[in-house]
């Protein structure tokens, strides 16, 4: 569980919010955190398609792309109000952190 939370910290918590957030969302502007947002919940299904090895059937489920789209409307709160990329890059690490504790076999 270490390892997986190590590596989450890197890929995909900072990895996806600097795309998704600082990248694509950016600062202002409701169109274009709205795409953004949007975007971020469909890479989740692209890796499934695209056979990334990260990627996970789960990714193709409604309720996890609801819980994909409520995370990503968090972060980009989150980076919009504090100006930094961090606290949305901790809350994403701690839900992965957290879904995989809780899923992964002992």
């Amino acid at each position: 569980m270490l390892a997986v939370a190590a590596l989450a910290i890197l890929v995909p918590a900072l990895a996806e919010e600097l795309v998704f957030r600082v990248g694509l969302a950016g600062r202002k502007g409701r169109i274009r955190a709205t795409l953004a947002l949007a975007a971020f919940v469909l890479w989740h299904p692209v890796q499934v398609w695209l056979g990334l090895p990260m990627a996970q059937p789960l990714f193709l489920q409604p309720g996890f792309l609801a819980i994909t789209a409520a995370l990503g409307l968090a972060c980009t709160i989150s980076y919009r109000t504090s100006s930094s990329v961090w606290p949305a890059t901790v809350m994403h690490w701690l839900v992965v952190v957290g879904w995989k504790g809780l899923t992964m076999p002992a």
